[in-house]
């Protein structure tokens, strides 16, 4: 009788606890939504669209408390759809349901891609810290052999942490002259200990001088989000992220410009800021529309490869950025903050696949 109560008591606290957890992240989203809202000129949506939006989701098994998304796409792009995903919903009901939420922390380490995607073209590596442990190609460091390592290569470098640096958050380029750095005139010492455990420092990848040209002070990107089912692995979109004027990240939230990528891998819509501005041109003059990505269909096969090897995951964010030599290169990946922004340029997140998606996380 004891172990049956146990048993039905921490089925309680567990259901009590997701109910929190998802009514903290609904509470988040449309804080969030509510919050970019004020930075762009709203154009609501009219009692149909709202009853629209609100059936489509009905018939589907879920229950849409709010519009706030689909009003804030709208507002961007001009665009109604019916099956735009709000944030919300997205990570209290359905990506838990497809990605397997226990594996998240482990796995996007990205000290850990290098082992996982071994044999894929990864930017290179100079230090790495684990837990609290240096490696160096994988072999076990002290402090000063990563000083020292990290001194004699000489080059520009990238160090950020290697969980949760989403956004841009911590992410620093920085040169190195003897044992001092260009970031804030630290020593190399002083700029590990910012970073106290878990991090990476990379050489700074050269880009194609094609996507570098878009603008020359960040890394610009694609991210490619990829859907495994039964049949193998779907491309859902691909959105061109190009960096703010004298940015050294390329993020949205940054300050850079969202652009949606054709299937040949020609950008096919205008870039898209924060703030709600519509962009013909990057910041530094390039003409946006029909700019074409070198070696697009290698991009495609990459990511494909690269799925399969975490099928825990059936949904993924993959950050693709162009080397020197016109070659895809995996800068990182993302199963749960996956940046559902960009709909504002690739219409609807799921495509044709909405429905089949929706029905696997009612199940």
């Amino acid at each position: 009788m004891y172990h049956f109560f146990k048993k039905i008591t921490s089925k309680y606290f567990s259901s009590l606890r997701k109910r929190v957890l998802d009514f903290n992240h609904e509470m988040n989203s449309r804080n969030k939504v509510k919050a970019l809202m004020r930075n762009i000129e709203v154009s609501n949506l009219n009692a149909n669209e709202i009853k629209e939006a609100k059936s489509f989701f009905k018939s589907r098994g879920f229950k849409l408390s709010h519009t706030d998304w689909h009003a804030f796409y709208k507002s961007m792009n001009g665009e109604f759809h019916k099956d735009y995903i709000p944030l919300g919903l997205f990570k209290t009901k359905i990506s838990p349901k497809l990605n397997e939420k226990i594996q998240w922390p482990a796995l996007l380490d990205k000290n850990i891609i290098y082992r996982i995607f071994k044999g894929f073209e990864l930017p290179k590596r100079v230090v790495q810290n684990i837990n609290g442990f240096y490696y160096i190609n994988d072999k076990l460091a002290n402090l000063v052999e990563a000083i020292n390592e990290i001194s004699k290569n000489g080059k520009q470098f990238i160090i950020k942490p290697s969980i949760d640096s989403g956004g841009g958050k911590k992410v620093v380029a920085f040169e190195v002259t003897g044992h001092k750095t260009s970031h804030k005139n630290l020593s190399i010492e002083d700029l590990l200990k910012l970073y106290k455990k878990d991090f990476i420092v990379q050489e700074f990848l050269e880009q194609s001088e094609i996507m570098r040209k878009l603008n020359p002070s960040s890394l610009n990107t694609l991210r490619v989000i990829t859907y495994l089912n039964g049949n193998g692995v779907n491309i859902l979109s691909t959105t061109a992220r190009v960096g703010g004027l004298n940015s050294r990240t390329d993020n949205y939230s940054s300050g850079g410009i969202l652009c949606g990528v054709d299937d040949y891998g020609r950008i096919k819509t205008k870039g898209y800021s924060k703030k709600g501005l519509a962009l013909d041109k990057t910041y530094s003059g390039v003409k946006l529309i029909g700019y074409t990505v070198p070696n697009y269909n290698q991009v495609v096969d990459m990511v494909k490869s690269l799925h399969v090897r975490i099928p825990y995951f059936k949904l993924v964010s993959w950050d693709i950025a162009i080397n020197k030599n016109d070659e895809p290169v995996l800068v990182e990946y993302n199963t749960y903050n996956q940046g559902l922004e960009v709909q504002i340029v690739t219409g609807p997140l799921f495509g044709k696949f909405t429905d089949e998606i929706l029905a696997k996380a009612l199940k």
